[in-house]
């Protein structure tokens, strides 16, 4: 099944996207999407918040700027109809005759009374009345402020009322440090002889009643300046509270003239305009109309769009964020089944879809279903496919021919090639019934395979009761050849459990084994309708020639001498016995041949000595010594009758009379 899975994977390449592991790949899906809503709505509605937050201030600023432009006006226009109505006092007073009288005959206290009761037949509309002669001198003053000649600021109204042609000015003016509309007129009689001021104050209720006309706070400033310290606010009458009063008095910036300035109070923010009543610059005073207007009203009708506008956003968020869980759970549910479908065909089940795996509908995903299901019912006909093979041939090789073009032809490739025949499997043969002599074959055989497909190696062929392996192709690995002599050894050692198997027979089994690597030519042989994947090549005869050759010295095992060359330093894990040098049927160059005795960790003292003796003889055998060779292979013989002392004491015995002086020491076998 590991090599399903493999190819598997490559052939489902083209939908592992869908392939989801669990519910937390289906949150995913659900994440992105709702992360991609808010990257796409909260822009948009943070756009829309902030464009009516700046609409709304700019709004706010625009309804404070009117309010307050109409407080300033009303502010006037009351300035202008107290001023008025001076006037209209002060004229009503030149025309009284009992007035009239009195001044003729020079009767201050009469004077006195007449303006007094003007005052207080003008309902509140002038507070105050100062009547001086021609030049200035005062004749009464209604508010006893203590001067006989005008002083500097008020002679300042007379010289703008000489100049004036209806002989009118106006002023705003102090009396005891409570600002005055004043306004002057002349009296007749019938030529000018005095001068009429007549006052309203700018106080308390004055202020009161202009916010009761606007809606807006109104305060009335005393700042005096001075050129070597900063200048001194007082605010002498205001709408406001007495803390929020302490605070514009030193909050105010009075260089904003007829700006509006954004001023913090104790209850609100305040929108302020600042209009100069009375400027003089000599004494560095000012008289100054504030004019206020508070956010807070404005500011709570913003809070509430405010709320408004984030509930509509929350809203159409939580609105989406459900519309897009119900769009991703539509969309996911089938990608979902289509993922537990691909899972299990993966898997290696390409059954038919189960209920929870159907996608119905005719969308892209309803047609990528259908495709994985037409997908799924061709790897499950070359899954067929691949079991037969594989069972034909090795898995490697079904791997190789189904991986690529399948042609004739093949490369050259260094591989390992191990021959394994049972001994004595015909004679066992012909005492049991065919059906038992199988069983057992593949007894053996499975045994054999089982070692060979362990160490990395291929199965080739079957011939009869032996096999052929390779290592090599057509996969190559890290050290065929030690993965060969491993599986010589795993076979060799395979053979007392496969003869307990055959023990009731009365028969006992023995492999006989060839190794030998080289260069061969691996690939597909045959014709073009019928092919097999094998190697060829003097290598592959070597082998052969080898494993018939284990019967000559009576040995289980010969490995060339080109395979122990090939392991390099892994050599030395392993104990080998030299047996000859031949020269094989077919071949010209001799041929050196080894034993494969153990593995080294594996071999006692007694063996290696044993060992050291054998190759002493042999190599007196190679010098023509043959007397001291065949004492030596007579001694070990005696200890451990091995039928290879046996072949070389009779080999000596045979050539010591025949041997010319070209002998080479090289066996020549009389047969392949």
């Amino acid at each position: 099944m590991g090599h399903n899975s493999a190819y598997l994977g490559g052939q489902l390449q083209l939908i592992s996207g869908l392939h989801f592991q669990s519910h937390m790949t289906f949150t995913s899906i659900r994440s992105r999407l709702m992360i991609f809503l808010l990257l796409l709505i909260v822009p948009v509605l943070g756009g829309i918040y902030w464009f009516v937050e700046r609409e709304n201030l700019r709004y706010t600023d625009q309804t404070i700027n009117s309010y307050l432009d109409i407080g300033t006006q009303v502010f006037d226009f009351s300035v202008t109809e107290h001023k008025n109505t001076l006037i209209t006092i002060s004229n009503a007073l030149t025309r009284d005759w009992g007035f009239r009288n009195a001044f003729g005959a020079a009767d201050p206290v009469t004077i006195r009374d007449a303006a007094l009761n003007l005052l207080a037949r003008s309902n509140n509309a002038a507070d105050m009345m100062l009547i001086t002669d021609i030049q200035g001198e005062v004749i009464i003053d209604t508010q006893d402020q203590g001067f006989s000649q005008l002083p500097e600021q008020w002679e300042l109204i007379l010289d703008q009322a000489v100049e004036h042609p209806d002989g009118f000015a106006d002023r705003i003016l102090s009396i005891n440090d409570v600002p005055y509309q004043i306004t002057v007129i002349p009296l007749f009689l019938p030529t000018p002889v005095a001068w009429i001021f007549a006052g309203f104050p700018l106080d308390e209720r004055f202020v009161e009643q202009i916010k009761q006309s606007t809606a807006s706070d109104v305060s009335i400033m005393h700042v005096q300046s001075a050129a070597d310290s900063a200048p001194v606010s007082k605010v002498i009458a205001s709408s406001l509270s007495p803390a929020d009063r302490s605070l514009l008095r030193t909050g105010l910036n009075q260089e904003f003239v007829g700006q509006t300035q954004r001023l913090r109070l104790n209850t609100a923010d305040y929108g302020t305009q600042v209009r100069v009543l009375a400027d003089n610059s000599v004494s560095g005073e000012q008289i100054l109309a504030v004019i206020q207007r508070s956010y807070q009203e404005n500011e709570e009708n913003l809070n509430v769009l405010r709320g408004r506008l984030f509930d509509f956003s929350l809203a159409v968020v939580c609105l989406s964020l459900i519309a897009v869980v119900l769009l991703a759970r539509g969309f996911t549910s089938p990608v979902l089944k289509l993922a537990t479908r691909v899972a299990r065909i993966e898997s290696g089940d390409f059954g038919p879809a189960g209920r929870d795996e159907i996608v119905r509908g005719k969308d892209e995903v309803a047609r990528l279903a259908d495709s994985i299901e037409q997908m799924a019912t061709g790897l499950a006909e070359k899954e067929r496919v691949r079991d037969l093979l594989g069972k034909v041939v090795s898995h490697e090789i079904a791997e190789e021919l189904l991986s690529k073009r399948i042609e004739l032809g093949g490369e050259e490739k260094p591989v390992s090639i191990l021959f394994a025949d049972i001994k004595g499997f015909t004679a066992l043969s012909e005492q049991l019934a065919p059906t038992e002599v199988l069983r057992l074959l593949n007894t053996c055989l499975e045994r054999f395979c089982h070692a060979v497909e362990q160490n990395g190696g291929v199965v080739d062929k079957f011939m009869g009761d032996a096999l052929m392996a390779i290592f090599g192709a057509p996969i190559g690995h890290q050290q065929d050849s030690l993965r060969a002599v491993r599986t010589l050894l795993a076979i060799r050692d395979e053979m007392p459990a496969i003869n307990r198997v055959v023990a009731s027979s009365g028969h006992q089994l023995e492999v006989r084994l060839g190794l030998h690597t080289g260069q061969v030519v691996a690939g597909n042989m045959g014709s073009a309708n019928r092919m097999n994947y094998t190697v060829i090549g003097d290598g592959v005869n070597l082998a052969a020639r080898l494993e018939a050759l284990t019967r000559v010295y009576g040995v289980i095992s010969l490995v060339s001498e080109d395979t122990r060359n090939s392991l390099g330093e892994a050599d030395d894990l392993f104990v080998w016995r030299e047996i000859d040098t031949v020269r094989v049927f077919g071949k010209q160059q001799a041929v050196r041949i080894y034993e494969v005795v153990a593995s080294r960790d594996e071999c006692t003292q007694a063996e290696l000595q044993a060992l050291a003796q054998y190759h002493a003889a042999l190599a007196l055998y190679r010098s023509r010594q043959w007397d001291a060779a065949v004492d030596i292979l007579r001694e070990l013989y005696s200890v451990a009758p091995d039928p290879l002392y046996q072949v070389y004491i009779d080999r000596i015995d045979q050539i010591r009379h025949t041997a010319d002086a070209d002998w080479d020491a090289v066996f020549v076998p009389a047969s392949k």
